[in-house]
């Protein structure tokens, strides 16, 4: 399943690259390279819900449309906190870097939806604190995983805003499933 989801995105970089090449020599000010930055809520999901609580999502993101399409690739950064749930003692800190290739819908309102979905490496570190003067045990892993999700753009103070919520499968650890849902708020500069 990965292998063909590796593959397939292989794909599809290859088939824009010779139409990102062609907008970046006919670069104009109406295409420019978007830089974005958000904050928000990671809910934790599948397995990784039942150790860790609510947690603290941080992201920054470049992304340029291709020439005449609705398209667009992006790139981003993300962190994320996750406090300890039910006294569990134990707490998560998640690393991300992706690649996602996205699809902005004609709209006549001011408000600009969008889906995307991509690729990215997802590094999560566990820490349990053993209690009653006891050590604490860190532990992580660095895994391939995938997101898919939907956002929508928006005027704001003279900027543009985003909310975006999207699903976010980082594998497997030592068979329990890690995955989080992380929904932010955000600026386009």
């Amino acid at each position: 399943m990965m292998k063909r989801a590796l593959v397939g995105l292989a794909a599809a970089a290859i088939a824009f690259v010779p139409a990102v090449s062609q907008a970046q020599q006919h670069r104009s000010a109406s295409n420019p390279m978007k830089f974005s930055a958000g904050l928000g809520v990671a809910l934790p999901q599948a397995d990784f819900a039942d150790g860790v609580s609510t947690g603290l999502h941080i992201e920054g993101m470049a992304s340029k449309r291709l020439q005449a399409s609705p398209a667009f690739l992006r790139g981003e950064l993300g962190y994320a906190h996750y406090g300890e749930k039910d006294n569990s003692g134990t707490t998560s800190n998640q690393i991300a870097a992706a690649l996602d290739i996205g699809y902005n819908f004609a709209a006549s309102s001011s408000m600009k939806p969008y889906v995307l979905g991509g690729l990215g490496a997802y590094r999560t570190a566990l820490s349990t604190d053993l209690g009653a003067g006891n050590a604490t045990v860190n532990d992580n892993k660095t895994n391939l995983g995938f997101n898919a999700g939907v956002g929508m753009r928006f005027k704001m103070a003279g900027h543009v805003a985003y909310i975006e919520g999207r699903y976010v499968d980082q594998g497997n650890w030592e068979g329990a499933k890690i995955a989080s849902l992380p929904i932010a708020f955000g600026l386009e500069f």
